[in-house]
């Protein structure tokens, strides 16, 4: 039943705000044609009344609605800055209040994603310079094989050459071959 009465929520307040300011107005009316002036006059202190009740409202209002609404606003920007630094510091009971504690568990929540996620990035990174230096070291590998496995081949061809051209420089000249000095160069 407490729950009911109470002014906890920003419905409620302003709902009970319109209420009384209805009722102040026809109140303010009642009075104002009841005094012992002219008609005119008595419109006038109405129509008083009612600017000091607007007033009154948007001043109400602006403590109540627009003040933690640029704070959540400011927050929200710095949040979508990727700025924690600052938490939401509106404290209130009403909805206002929870989104605030809500804001400040997402700014929190994020924070900790973020911090997870530039440790897995900075891992990534050292896991991609390994891979980077293991490619580097398998390509230096293939080039040295490749090397090694055309140095035979190159010398085996430059031999045969050297070879043939001694063969015909024999055939030109009419030579005997020499015998080799080693048995290792045959």
């Amino acid at each position: 039943m407490k729950e009911w009465f109470s002014l906890r929520t920003v419905r409620k307040k302003m709902l009970m705000l319109s209420k009384l300011a209805g009722v102040a107005l026809i109140f303010s009316y009642v009075l104002s044609t009841g005094l012992p002036v002219s008609e005119d006059t008595s419109f006038l202190i109405w129509l008083g009344f009612v600017f000091l009740l607007i007033i009154g409202i948007d001043l109400f209002m602006g403590r109540f609605i627009t003040k933690p609404i640029d704070k959540l606003n400011a927050s929200a920007k710095r949040m979508a800055g990727l700025d924690f630094s600052t938490p939401c510091n509106l404290v209130s009971t009403d909805e206002f209040g929870e989104l605030s504690a809500s804001l400040n568990t997402m700014a929190e929540n994020l924070q900790q994603a973020l911090a997870r996620l530039e440790g897995a990035n900075t891992q990534l990174e050292k896991d991609v310079e390994k891979e980077r230096l293991l490619l580097a070291e398998r390509k230096e590998l293939v080039d040295s094989l490749s090397h090694e496995m055309k140095t035979p081949f190159a010398l085996q061809k430059d031999t045969f050459k050297n070879r043939r051209t001694a063969a015909l420089l024999r055939l030109k000249t009419g030579s005997q071959p020499r015998p080799p000095v080693f048995s290792c160069f045959r």
